[in-house]
């Protein structure tokens, strides 16, 4: 092979490599009460197979901690909550591998905070940003 289709060649596969791990990230919203200096779900998820087994445990990563708390990631069992008319809605009873999002806003503060977080998962093909609105009263 000459040398300048080597350099294509080798061109060719470094863009197909880039598109291969390009994926679109779908923004989605959450909101939370909390109790001032108490420790509060803001957020959990789980990926599931249809017979109920957990697909994969979801990674995520905080892009924001916000400002007036702290946040932490834990593996734990979670319910799954799929609507009716998704057909893994009988899972929503079963306790499956999971991550949740725990936020403790500091000890006297109340107001508005905001937590991001991205998501994805080796079994789900995409990414996820989810910004959490989180209402912290006394």
């Amino acid at each position: 092979m000459n040398m300048r289709y080597r350099l294509l060649y080798s061109a060719v596969l470094l863009l197909a490599a880039e598109h291969a791990q390009a994926q679109e990230i779908t923004k989605e919203n959450a909101s939370a009460t909390v109790i001032s200096g108490g420790r509060t779900v803001i957020y959990q998820s789980s990926f599931v197979h249809p017979d109920c087994t957990a697909a994969a445990v979801p990674r995520l990563k905080i892009l924001d901690g916000g400002k007036h708390g702290k946040v932490e990631i834990v593996r734990e069992k979670v319910f799954p909550n799929f609507e009716r008319s998704n057909p893994r809605f009988k899972c929503n009873g079963r306790k499956v591998d999971g991550a949740v999002v725990y936020y403790t806003a500091g000890a006297k503060f109340t107001g508005s905070d905001k937590v991001r977080l991205r998501e994805s998962s080796e079994s789900e093909a995409g990414v996820w940003e989810i910004t959490a609105r989180i209402t912290v009263v006394d």
